[in-house]
């Protein structure tokens, strides 16, 4: 399969006279018309045969009496398939908005931006405060599968949070990872070499991201398990007397949802917390029952009844005797 290049717009901001900008296709060097005074801009633009295109960015200031923010342009991309995207920050700070639904982000280095698109509307500020240089890289959803399957890239969507075309999302990927695409078109390098080296980094770059991730959402989950300790909990509940706490005020106290602490809970016990705590007070009121004379009424609000005759019923549900028999029996 062939693949089209992306085609690129640019409606400018800080000159609303100047044309629109426009290109297509793999090109050294697109110059910015900054006034001279302000800045020196440009951007290289890289097409590889396998569909993989990659813009780098360059904003260098010049004048210490510029704006301290400069309204860049309105960028408009047109990839000819859905594709993958990542933003990467290499130094300095802009505010990205995407146009279709007014999102901003402020883009700084160490968080990449994720997503999955079919086009790009976005209006990009930039703050002067530092220069500034940045990579997009795009990719082609069909070429993706080809090079890592559909199974993975499924699991590779899912763990940077865009499983849905249209989903952008940032994520703080180290920069040691990052770093190998700020560096991967050397000066040194010229022609067809410095392209295949560039693919390769790219290539890399993406096997890491997904390692990376995969990694830290085991850790995650590792550590919301350790966080959640359930045998301390097993044991916490166990000493529970009285009315069965809320599980809302149980989730919180462990700072997880309720749903996740049951779930946790019941893949342990094979039971829910609820159930668990009505059994466990069931099986306080039988041994109160057999080895003291304290009232039914009384023992039925002690360990959280409302009523005597709800205590009644649940017993015999669980014991399929009467609390009045089993006293009986034992006097």
């Amino acid at each position: 399969m062939s693949f089209s290049s992306v085609t690129h717009k640019i409606d400018w901001l800080f000159d609303e006279q100047l044309p629109s900008t426009v290109w297509s296709g793999s090109l050294q060097k697109v110059s910015y018309p900054y006034p001279s005074d302000w800045a020196i801009g440009y951007s290289e633009h890289i097409d590889f045969h396998d569909g993989i295109s990659m813009v780098k960015v360059f904003h260098n200031f010049t004048n210490e009496d510029r704006p301290s923010e400069i309204p860049l342009g309105v960028f408009n991309v047109q990839p000819t398939f859905p594709s993958f995207t990542s933003h990467i920050m290499h130094k300095g700070c802009l505010n990205f908005i995407n146009n279709k639904n007014n999102d901003k982000l402020v883009r700084i280095p160490g968080i990449d931006l994720f997503s999955r698109i079919e086009t790009i509307d976005i209006t990009q500020t930039l703050f002067t405060d530092e220069d500034i240089s940045l990579t997009v890289i795009f990719i082609p959803e069909v070429q993706l599968i080809n090079l890592l399957g559909l199974n993975e890239i499924e699991i590779f969507y899912k763990n940077l949070g865009i499983s849905n075309l249209g989903n952008y999302n940032q994520i703080k990927i180290p920069q040691s990872i990052s770093n190998k695409i700020a560096n991967c078109t050397p000066s040194h390098l010229n022609g067809s070499l410095r392209q295949l080296f560039a693919n390769s980094v790219i290539l890399q770059y993406l096997i890491e991201i997904n390692i990376y991730i995969a990694s830290m959402d085991t850790i995650k989950n590792d550590s919301l398990n350790s966080k959640l300790d359930i045998t301390g909990l097993h044991t916490e509940l166990l000493q529970v007397t009285g009315e069965i706490p809320k599980l809302n005020d149980i989730a919180k106290k462990y700072n997880v949802t309720p749903f996740k602490l049951n779930q946790v809970f019941f893949e342990k016990y094979n039971q829910s917390i609820y159930n668990f705590l009505a059994n466990q007070r069931l099986d306080q009121a039988y041994q109160a029952i057999v080895n003291t004379d304290i009232p039914l009424k009384t023992l039925a609000h002690k360990i959280g009844y409302s009523h005597v005759n709800h205590f009644i019923t649940a017993f015999k549900n669980k014991f399929g005797f009467t609390p009045g028999s089993i006293r009986r029996q034992n006097q």
